[in-house]
C-alpha cells in the first residue's frame, strides 16, 4: 500500500505538472489570438518581437506632446499648485491670504497686542473658510489632479523608448521620418509597464477644458491643443479597451496571469493649502510671542542686573543641555532661570535684602513678634536656596552624581533604549529639583514683598504705626532713606518675580 501510494503521487505530480504547462501554453495562444484579432498588431508571438507599428504609435504621441514636455522641463509643482488655487479664489480670499502672511502679521503686531492679533487671525481664517464650499474644494482638487496627470503623461520618457527602435533618432527632432526596426519584446516590457502605470490613471472620459485654460494662462499659448489631446485620449481608450499592452506583457513574459496594476491618484491640495495658511499664521504668532517674551526678559534682566548677560551655572547650563539634546535626550529645561535665580540670591538677597532685614527684623520693635514671623521665615529660606542651587549644579560635573552617570551612558543612548531612559530619568529628576527651587524661591519673594508692602503702609502711619514702634530710630540706620530703600527692594523683588513668570516652571512626571 505504501509503495502504491508513492508511485501514484509521482504520476499525479507529473500529469499535474504537464497539465499546468499545457494550460499555460493554451492561455498564451489565446492571448496571441486576441491580440491578432485587434487592429493593433504590435507584437509577433512567433518571433517574440515588437513590431515597428508599436513604435509609430508612441512616436505620434511623442510628436504631439513634445511642446508640453519643454513647458514642464524644470517645472516647479509648488508654483503650479499655487496658480491653480489662486485662480479659484475670490478677490477677498486673496486679500485675506496676504493679510495672514508672516510679513503682514509682523506689521500688524507693531500696533496691536498679540491677544488682539490672535483674535483677528482666527476671524480672518473663519472668513476665508466660509467661502469654500465642499463642491468648490472638489473642483479645485479635481483640476489640479488632472493637471498633474497630464504633466506626468507628457513627461514620460518617450524618447528613451523610441530610441530602442531607431538608434539614430534625435530628441524632439521631427524633420525626418524615423526608421523603426522590430526588436525583442524583453527590451521594452518594463517601458510598457511604466507607461500603463502613468496612462491608465488618466480619466479618459473627463472634461479637460479647465486644464487647457490653465495651461494657456501659464504661458499665453497652449502647448498642445485640446483637440489634439482628445485624439490622444481616444487612441489610449481604444488600446485599453482591447487590453493591448496587458496582452503584450503576458506574451513577452510568458505569464498569462499578469494583470495591469495601477493606482488612481487624487490630490487634495485645498485642505493642505488651508492647513498651511493656518500653520503659517500660528507659527508667526508663536514667533512673535517668543520674540516679545525674549525682549521682555532682556529688559527685566537689564533692570535687575544692569545687563541682559547673566553668568550661567558651571554645569547645569545651556551648553551642557545642547550636548544632551544632540543625543535626543531631555534638555536642562531651567538652565536660564536657575542661573538668574542664583545671581539674584547672591547679588541682591544676600546683600541688599540682608541689610534691610537686619534693620526690619533685628533692630525693629514689633508690636507682636508673631506678625514678624512670615517675613522672617521667607527671608531665612531665601538665604538657603543659593546653597541648594550650587549643590544641584555640582551634581552635573563630570565626577558628580548626575553628570558622571550621564557621561557614562552618553555613548550608547542612541542605540540603547534602556540607557536613554535612565539618562532621561536623571535629567528629569534634576529639572524637577530646579523647578522646586525656583517655585519655592518665588513664593518666598512674594511673601517677603507682601510683608514689605505692609510695613511701608505702616511706616507712613507714624506716629500711629501699628506694626513697628520705633520707625524713627530705624530710619537713622538707613541714613534717612529707609522708606526709599523699602520701595526699591519691593520693586526689584516684583521685577524678578515678573521675570520668572516668563518661564513655564512645572514639575514633570516621566511615568
Amino acid at each position: 500500500m505504501g509503495k502504491g501510494n508513492f508511485f501514484q503521487d509521482i504520476l499525479t505530480s507529473i500529469f499535474n505538472s504537464n497539465n499546468s504547462e499545457v494550460l499555460k501554453r493554451r492561455m498564451l495562444k489565446k492571448a496571441a489570438k486576441d491580440l491578432s484579432k485587434s487592429k493593433y498588431h504590435f507584437y509577433r508571438y512567433g518571433s517574440h518581437e515588437v513590431d515597428p507599428s508599436f513604435a509609430k504609435f508612441f512616436y505620434e504621441i511623442y510628436k504631439a506632446i513634445s511642446p508640453a514636455q519643454l513647458m514642464f522641463a524644470n517645472s516647479n509643482m509648488h508654483s503650479f499648485k499655487n496658480i491653480v488655487i489662486s485662480q479659484s479664489l475670490s478677490d477677498e480670499q486673496k486679500t485675506l491670504i496676504d493679510e495672514l502672511s508672516e510679513e503682514s502679521l509682523r506689521e500688524k503686531a507693531r500696533s496691536s497686542s498679540l491677544q488682539d492679533l490672535s483674535r483677528n487671525v482666527n476671524a480672518m481664517l473663519e472668513k476665508f473658510n466660509s467661502e469654500l464650499t465642499r463642491d468648490k474644494i472638489n473642483r479645485i482638487d479635481s483640476l489640479y489632479t488632472k493637471f498633474v496627470l497630464f504633466k506626468n503623461f507628457c513627461q514620460y520618457d518617450f524618447f528613451f523608448l523610441l530610441k530602442k527602435f531607431d538608434s539614430s533618432l534625435k530628441e524632439r527632432s521631427f524633420n525626418s521620418t524615423p526608421k523603426f526596426q522590430q526588436i525583442g519584446g524583453s527590451y521594452v516590457v518594463e517601458d510598457i509597464k511604466n507607461f500603463t502605470s502613468i496612462a491608465w490613471v488618466i480619466p479618459l472620459e473627463a472634461d479637460w477644458e479647465d486644464v487647457f485654460k490653465l495651461l494657456k494662462s501659464l504661458k499665453g499659448v497652449e502647448p498642445i491643443s485640446l483637440s489634439v489631446w482628445k485624439k490622444i485620449l481616444t487612441r489610449l481608450k481604444s488600446v485599453r479597451e482591447y487590453n493591448i499592452f496587458e496582452l503584450m506583457i503576458q506574451l513577452i513574459t510568458e505569464d498569462p496571469g499578469y494583470r495591469e496594476a495601477y493606482k488612481m491618484e487624487e490630490n487634495h491640495i485645498m485642505d493642505e493649502f488651508i492647513l498651511e495658511i493656518r500653520k503659517t499664521a500660528e507659527s508667526t504668532l508663536e514667533q512673535l510671542e517668543s520674540e516679545q517674551r525674549s525682549d521682555k526678559v532682556d529688559n527685566l534682566l537689564s533692570e535687575i542686573f544692569d545687563t541682559p548677560d547673566v553668568e550661567p551655572l558651571h554645569y547645569y547650563n545651556e551648553e551642557t543641555s545642547s550636548v544632551y539634546e544632540s543625543k535626543n535626550l531631555l534638555p536642562l529645561t531651567y538652565a536660564a532661570p536657575l542661573s538668574y535665580l542664583r545671581s539674584f540670591l547672591l547679588d541682591f538677597i544676600k546683600k541688599d535684602v540682608r541689610a534691610l532685614s537686619d534693620i526690619l527684623l533685628v533692630r525693629a520693635e514689633w508690636t507682636s513678634q508673631q506678625m514678624a514671623a512670615p517675613m522672617s521665615e521667607a527671608y531665612h529660606q531665601m538665604l538657603e536656596f543659593s546653597n541648594g542651587i550650587t549643590a544641584l549644579d555640582e551634581k552635573f560635573a563630570d565626577n558628580g552624581e548626575f553628570g558622571g552617570k550621564i557621561k557614562m551612558l552618553l555613548p550608547r543612548v542612541e542605540r540603547d533604549r534602556e540607557g536613554k531612559n535612565i539618562a532621561n530619568m536623571v535629567i528629569n529628576d534634576a529639572n524637577n529639583e530646579a523647578a522646586r527651587l525656583i517655585m519655592v524661591s518665588r513664593q518666598n519673594f512674594v511673601a517677603y514683598a507682601k510683608n514689605l508692602k505692609m510695613l511701608l503702609e505702616d511706616f507712613v502711619k507714624q506716629p500711629h504705626s501699628e506694626l513697628i514702634r520705633n520707625w524713627k530710630a530705624l530710619d537713622t540706620f538707613a541714613e534717612g532713606k529707609l522708606k526709599q530703600t523699602c520701595i526699591d527692594i519691593y520693586k526689584k523683588l516684583f521685577s524678578f518675580v515678573s521675570l520668572l513668570q516668563n518661564f513655564n516652571i512645572e514639575i514633570s512626571d516621566l511615568s
